[in-house]
């Protein structure tokens, strides 16, 4: 599903100040897998993960998802696809604060044209494969971390997105709730959904479902 051929990502190219933060990156990751991104703050997972999420663009190389070279779509359709294929779940969980868990669910659809009754489905499946179903009306500011984390894989969850990207997503969780969101991990690759996660945490050497571990260093895969 996803193949990154030749990626790097240089930033002021040409100027004194020249840096490269990812240097000649191959990677494929294939439909149902789970694949860990490991490294130390600065070694270029993070920057990997933007790129993949079309949040930024590659200096070169190609990243293929279906065959298509998302590094080349025009930032018209980059928030298209993003939307429809991508789930994202980031360390500070992006929430929309004063806002129930429900209307942060909510809030992806505007830009859909799904009918009512299909959506509210999809919003209800997502809640419940995320264990928050419980707290659909609480105001997100109210909810404890391990919540808001859940609420924020709800979110990634409710379009159905084939492929979840998450940085450091246990970086501001306790050890139990970061456990917990093991087992959530677990439960997408039950779904057969394709899940990159950029981490330097040492509990997802616990997780029996990663089909690859690969460490990045400096820019590098090694």
């Amino acid at each position: 599903m996803i193949n990154i051929r030749g990626v790097s990502l240089v930033y002021n190219q040409g100027k004194q100040n020249e840096f490269c933060a990812l240097k000649n990156i191959n990677l494929d990751v294939n439909n149902g897998e789970l694949v860990i991104l490991k490294g130390v703050s600065g070694s270029g997972k993070s920057t990997l993960l933007s790129l993949i999420a079309l949040l930024q663009k590659p200096t070169s190389g190609e990243i293929l998802i279906d065959g298509t070279n998302i590094a080349k779509l025009p930032d018209a359709f980059c928030s298209e696809f993003r939307h429809k294929r991508l789930g994202l779940v980031f360390q500070n969980f992006n929430l929309i604060e004063g806002l129930s868990v429900y209307e942060n669910l909510l809030a992806p659809f505007a830009l859909t044209n799904f009918k009512a009754n299909v959506r509210e489905e999809m919003i209800k499946r997502a809640l419940e494969l995320a264990n928050i179903a419980h707290k659909r009306d609480e105001n997100v500011s109210n909810l404890s971390g391990g919540e808001r984390q859940r609420c924020a894989v709800a979110r990634a969850l409710s379009m159905d997105a084939d492929i979840i990207l998450a940085d450091e997503p246990t970086a501001n969780l306790d050890r139990d709730n970061a456990r917990a969101f093991l087992g959530l991990l677990e439960s997408f690759k039950a779904l057969k959904k394709s899940v990159i996660v950029a981490t330097h945490d040492s509990i997802f050497d616990e997780l029996s479902a990663t089909d690859r571990t690969l460490s990045l260093r400096n820019g590098e895969i090694v």
